[in-house]
């Protein structure tokens, strides 16, 4: 009867009918005990223990059946002790909130059936005689009973000996030794040298013994002891490596890559000629695409090495870096503003409408009571408008287009730029309040709008140009004439006239209303750009012979506390001192052509408008590049105003006809920054021939804002 060799098998018993199991023998034991016992003996003991193996068998299959494991020849696992879960390696914390562990190969669940109280793993071990030997399965939900053979090849392994007895740790099998094979291959006997030493050997040895002797070769110094300073500090912070920079991925192939790929990434005759004109960097694919019924029709391609080197040269060659990618949220990023809401008042809405030109409205001028405005059109017209109802009080015709118009803050007079003259005008308004003026013998002398304007017949200009002919283009720009009685300019009001040279595009007053300030972008002189008029002397100054770098004015402003005067030209603003006649500072705008200039009234703050659609801010206490440059327009900005009271507003107009409406706050700490939020943009105005809104104006004592436009309106925004 031949030799039956059993594993020892884990079988699953249920705490209520667990029974005790026939033991089975080792194979070591058997081949011992089949040596010492005789021939019948040996024979009934084998045919004894074929019956144990045949009913242990039986025994095997039941249970199996019973715990659904039995072997229907649908696994693939040959081994009796099948595992009942087939999860796989799946973590059994996932099924720890669920009624079961698993599946087994029916699909059907292995519900929980084991116990992992402490207090029945307790009464268990009293009550279950085996309970020492029992282990828990807990994949599988049953219990292992270990056998005897088990634990004896436990005992071995904690041993560090063999599992099995029958292992002979003296047997040795030689695979391949072909030098002890009992009939060699050649009759050679075998060489001397095997037998003698080596002299390449010797020769080694002794040289290095010679080395030790001159004590060139010394043994290596022991190790230093392993201490430290207990109550030192820190030890210094090693230097880690750079991180290694992961090879750039190569793009993923698409379906013009595909040996079959779509009707449309095929190229056309024409596209295929293109591609093959075009220079090999300048591809956007780097083979032409084609179509195979299949792949096996596909040939070789012959570009592959070619291009698997290109490749290992980039990722050698090829210089990378690495970039920190920051995890900031955009939010946090934005500076934190104040809502509209907590910044009013400022205008939203139009109040009142001043039509009447038919023409674009080039500027517009408020009185300081701000009971009346003026605007200038370039349909020669100049008309007076009583603000509050819209009315036109006067308006007044010329033989060209009135480009500039501003109003003396100290009396009811304008100056207005039209005929290439500057007039200054009379409106023939009620006179608030009648001003006095010092005399040179110190006495005060009431002054009225007719003896402001009442021509001097001893007026000369001033520089010495006595002698220049006033016919002179430089010498007739500083000529006082007065206005004859006869003409149409005398009826509306004008009384005094100085000729330009050139149109002026910008008046604007000192606020004692004695200094007017005009300027003329295209003058033919230099230095006829930017004239200053005094009208109580009824002289005009040129302070600036010739720019720096040939730049144009484009618009200039009086400081409303210091005797300094602004000029901007095309590039940067630059600041002079009128009393000692030199320039204090030069401010970089940074912009390729600025429109206007406007001073805070504080006088710490410039802003400038540009044609490149900026709007920039300096503060003068600081370095003379802006703090700030805002961009708010999609055209041409064609003028910046602050407020001149009390409220903390700035205006800008652009050619895209809107008008952007800033809060712009500046405090008395000189530690705390100005406060610019933009709260409001006003949009009204139409785009004509280009242009939009061409210039405004603030109200002296309220937050209502006068808008000019191209399209021959003038607004008051309230």
């Amino acid at each position: 009867m031949p030799q039956v060799k059993q594993k020892a098998t884990a079988r699953t018993r249920s705490s209520s009918s667990r029974s005790k199991r026939p033991r089975l023998e080792s194979k070591g034991a058997e081949e011992e005990r089949a040596e010492a016992a005789e021939g019948a003996e040996a024979a009934e003991g084998k045919a004894d223990e074929a019956e144990e193996v045949d009913e242990d068998l039986e025994d095997t299959e039941d249970d199996a059946e019973a715990d659904g494991l039995r072997d229907d020849g649908s696994s693939d696992d040959s081994e009796d002790d099948a595992p009942r879960n087939r999860i796989g390696n799946v973590p059994l914390d996932w099924y720890k909130d669920e009624d079961h562990v698993g599946y087994d190969i029916a699909g059907e669940k292995v519900m929980r059936t084991l116990s992992t109280s402490e207090i029945d793993a307790l009464l268990e071990s009293k009550d279950n005689p085996d309970a020492w030997r029992t282990i828990k399965d807990h994949k599988n939900q049953r219990e292992v009973v270990l056998t005897d053979t088990d634990l004896e090849v436990i005992r071995r392994i904690r041993q560090r000996m063999y599992p099995s007895m029958g292992t002979d740790t003296t047997e040795m099998v030689e695979f391949d030794n072909p030098e002890a094979r009992i009939h060699p291959e050649s009759k050679a006997h075998p060489p001397k040298s095997r037998f003698l030493p080596s002299k390449w050997e010797r020769m080694k040895v002794k040289r290095l013994v010679a080395l030790l002797r001159e004590g060139k070769i010394r043994p290596p110094p022991p190790p230093a002891p392993e201490v430290f300073d207990l109550w030192a500090d820190d030890a210094k912070p090693r230097r880690k490596a750079p991180v290694p920079l992961p090879a750039p991925k190569m793009a993923l192939p698409g379906h013009a890559e595909s040996y079959n790929p779509p009707s449309e990434y095929l190229f056309t005759e024409e596209e295929k000629k293109e591609w093959e004109e075009t220079f090999e960097q300048d591809r956007t694919i780097t083979h032409l695409p084609q179509k195979f019924d299949c792949l096996r029709h596909v040939p070789g391609y012959k570009d592959f090495m070619v291009e698997r080197f290109k490749r290992c040269l980039d990722l050698y060659l090829v210089p990378r870096a690495l970039k920190q990618r920051m995890n900031v949220d955009p939010e946090s990023l934005l500076p934190k503003l104040p809502s509209p809401k907590d910044l009013r008042p400022f205008p939203t809405h139009i109040s009142v409408s001043y039509e009447g030109h038919s023409g674009m409205v080039r500027a517009v001028a408020v009185e300081a009571s701000g009971r009346y405005l003026a605007t200038a059109s370039s349909d020669e017209t100049l008309r007076i408008w009583e603000v509050a109802t819209g009315r036109p009080i006067r308006s007044i015709k010329f033989s060209s287009a009135v480009t500039a118009v501003a109003w003396n803050p100290q009396h009811l007079l304008l100056s207005v730029a039209a005929e290439e003259n500057v007039f200054f005008l009379d409106p023939g308004l009620e006179l608030q309040a009648s001003s006095d003026i010092s005399t040179e013998d110190g006495t005060e002398t009431p002054v009225t709008i007719s003896s402001l304007l009442e021509f001097k017949e001893a007026a000369k200009p001033a520089d010495g140009e006595e002698n220049e002919e006033p016919t002179a283009a430089k010498a007739k720009a500083v000529h006082w004439r007065q206005v004859l009685a006869d003409t149409p300019q005398y009826a509306a009001g004008c009384r005094l006239c100085i000729s330009t040279d050139g149109d002026v595009q910008h008046l604007v007053w000192h606020h004692k209303g004695n200094y007017c300030a005009a300027v003329s972008p295209k003058a033919r002189a230099t230095s006829n750009q930017c004239i200053i008029h005094a009208l109580n002397q009824q002289k005009s100054m040129r302070p600036f012979a010739k720019l720096r770098g040939g730049q144009q004015v484009q618009s200039c402003a009086f400081h409303p506390s210091k005797p300094h005067f602004m000029v901007a030209t095309m590039r940067s603003v630059r600041i002079y001192d009128l009393q000692k006649q030199a320039q204090v500072k030069q401010l970089i705008s940074g912009a390729k052509w600025i429109s206007s200039v406007t001073v805070h009234p504080t006088g710490d703050h410039v802003v400038v408008g540009s044609y490149d659609r900026r709007v920039v801010w300096w503060d003068l206490d600081f370095a003379s590049k802006p703090y700030k440059t805002l961009q708010y327009h999609d055209k041409a900005v064609r003028c910046a105003v602050f407020h001149p009271g009390k409220f903390p507003l700035l205006a800008a107009c652009s050619d895209d006809a809107t008008v952007s409406i800033l809060h712009a706050k500046v405090f008395s700490d000189l530690m705390q920054s100005p406060m610019i939020v933009p709260v409001k943009r006003l949009r009204d105005h139409m785009v004509n021939q280009g242009f939009g809104v061409l210039a405004c104006a603030w109200h002296p004592h309220q937050p209502w804002l006068f808008t000019a436009g191209s399209d021959g309106r003038a607004y008051l925004w309230a």
